[in-house]
């Protein structure tokens, strides 16, 4: 995946999820990093939709926060590794923007996964 087909806000997003992973000794950068980074952009525009759609950004937040705690963790390992289900993220993401005509992947294209993917939708938190 190219980094620099991300708008601003999903690099930045990227970049926090990697520093939260790290942080939390988590060797393998997995969508819960990427959506606790997402709801925590308060100019983005994940907050609204998440609101739009009737959810408790809140709510959505502390489960995630929770179940990031169940995550293996390493020490004294170098670097982290994007796992799977990211990496379908991001590819699904890409298909939506090109779907959409849209030649950056922002935010959002980075949300409406979970909402394609039901497999993710049923381990995460909606």
């Amino acid at each position: 995946m190219r980094y620099d087909k991300f708008t601003i806000k999903s690099q930045d997003a990227i970049q926090e999820a990697q520093q939260l992973a790290a942080s939390k000794g988590h060797q393998q950068l997995d969508p819960l990093h990427l959506l606790v980074c997402l709801l925590k952009q308060q100019q983005g525009v994940v907050i609204p939709i998440i609101k739009k759609l009737g959810a408790n950004k809140d709510e959505i937040l502390a489960k995630t926060l929770r179940s990031l705690e169940s995550l293996p963790q390493v020490s004294g390992a170098q670097g982290q590794y994007i796992g799977n289900e990211l990496n379908d993220i991001f590819t699904n993401a890409l298909v939506e923007a090109n779907r959409l005509k849209d030649e950056y992947i922002s935010t959002e294209h980075l949300l409406l996964p979970w909402q394609i993917k039901t497999e993710c939708c049923r381990k995460n938190p909606f």
